[in-house]
């Protein structure tokens, strides 16, 4: 398990996070999403109440721009594994937090978290230029039932120093009543938030963490509203007041497309924090946000799992909803078992996640981090005309693209831009390379004479000042 404080520092050790000193004459909300849009590193905000704010940290460059830089290269680092991890093992390490998880074994230990008694207002989150209260992004809700602690992710405003209006996932409020007890976990470990997602998307928030593996890996705590992680940021505990508040915000977390979620209004009982607390934050709505990043990753991580079971053996290699695409679009690379299979592959994702109203199928040997080839690939391999499949315009619109509204109904769309599997290998041409398209004597001189040449230098120099 990893702290998010020693996950922050991770980030700044890699070169991989800037901290910025305040006072700050542009809003924090609008510093984030514009470090996000231009692929800038992950930014720390350092302010003189000592509450420091960090943004990007669950997010990543944009993959339409060549970079070394994965946009699942932070969170990978965040949950134990090398910033260049492959994606199938992402994918495979968040499905072991949740109730795929084996057998995990808990480690509650410790006390409830302690800290320094604070107002909710002085924890000064963001407030955008549209919203009517400062903003709480990224937090873990957990409550407390007789079947064990229940966690889901939850976003909302400050309304005052003893009162927050948020939104949860239904499934949760329904297993509160008024008066019951929530408690609101801000810069918790990278595991426990990715959980909270992962429960959210694939719909088990009523699901106890106690049957989940991130009880095997984030040592948790209690408090009023049920076990959270001991190393915990800030701990604001809070009773229900008011099951369906005016809620001020047309903005919603990535999670909130793929599940219904309403409105909760909260008494703060009590707010705590570590001395020093540093507290992650979204600009929700903008491109390649936080909590889009995690939606899409936990979202291709549950879709994975259950495709690779859905036949007992494992055709797809790798499934990917890239956060550039608003998570509109499934990319999946498969292994095509025979004619026919990618129709099938595409039907079952569409069945599986409402998010997305097209999937695109790639060969298995394309690789998620060349998203270059994997776009490369839909005008090489398939034809608009026999390969880009249309449904019929009665199918139910997905949550996620925008040019549908209101619950139209309209098409969807599966692009098979992977090679029939049944042609004959004599059929389909090599792919044309530098190692194969030249004798090793004229490779060996091509690289020397680049290795030395002024273009080289220049390329190297601005390589350098991207980073």
């Amino acid at each position: 398990m990893i702290p998010f404080t020693q996950y922050v520092r991770g980030l700044a050790g890699d070169d991989d996070l800037v901290r910025l000193d305040g006072p700050f004459e542009i809003p924090v909300d609008a510093l984030a999403a514009e470090a996000l849009r231009a692929s800038g590193p992950a930014l720390r905000f350092q302010r003189s109440t000592g509450i420091d704010l960090v943004s990007g940290v669950f997010s990543g460059p944009d993959q339409t721009q060549h970079r070394e830089a994965r946009p699942w290269s932070r969170l990978s680092l965040g949950l134990g594994l090398d910033p260049e991890a492959p994606l199938v093992d992402l994918l495979e390490t968040i499905g072991d937090l949740g109730p795929a998880g084996e057998n995990p074994e808990p480690t509650y230990t410790g006390q409830a978290a302690s800290g320094t008694d604070i107002d909710g207002q002085d924890l000064q989150f963001p407030q955008g230029e549209t919203e009517t209260w400062p903003t709480v992004t990224l937090g873990v809700a957990s409550i407390s039932t007789a079947d064990g602690t229940h966690w889901a992710p939850v976003h909302g405003s400050v309304v005052s120093g003893d009162t927050l209006r948020v939104r949860v996932p239904d499934a949760l409020s329904s297993l509160v009543a008024d008066g019951a007890t929530m408690t609101i976990a801000l810069g918790v470990p990278p595991a426990a938030i990715t959980t909270a997602y992962l429960l959210a998307v694939t719909e088990q928030t009523a699901t106890p963490i106690q049957s989940c593996g991130v009880t095997g890996t984030v040592p948790l705590v209690p408090t009023n509203g049920g076990l959270v992680p001991s190393a915990t940021e800030v701990v604001i505990e809070t009773t229900v007041a008011d099951r369906q508040p005016d809620f001020r915000s047309d903005r919603r977390e990535g999670w909130e497309y793929v599940v219904a979620s309403g409105p909760l209004s909260l008494a703060v009982e009590s707010v705590r924090a570590t001395e020093n607390p540093v507290i992650p934050i979204s600009p929700v709505g903008c491109p390649l946000a936080d909590d889009s990043q995690l939606t899409g990753l936990v979202t291709a991580a549950t879709l994975y799992h259950r495709v690779n079971n859905y036949w007992g053996i494992s055709p797809v290699e790798w499934v990917m909803l890239p956060a550039e695409a608003e998570l509109g679009i499934c990319f999946v690379a498969s292994d095509i078992l025979y004619g026919g299979f990618e129709w099938q592959l595409a039907n079952i994702l569409f069945s599986f996640s409402s998010l997305f109203d097209t999937v695109v199928i790639v060969d298995e040997d394309v690789p998620p981090q060349d998203f270059g080839r994997v776009l490369a690939d839909v005008w090489l391999k398939s034809h608009p005309a026999r390969d880009w499949t249309f449904s019929e315009s009665d199918a139910p619109a997905a949550t996620r693209p925008h040019y549908r509204q209101n619950n139209e109904t309209g098409s969807r769309l599966y692009v098979n831009a992977a090679w029939d599997p049944r042609w004959k290998e004599t059929y389909i041409a090599p792919r044309v390379t530098f190692e194969n398209s030249f004798p090793s004597s004229v490779r060996d001189m091509a690289r020397v004479l680049w290795d030395d040449s002024d273009i080289a230098s220049g390329v190297r120099t601005e390589n350098e000042s991207s980073h």
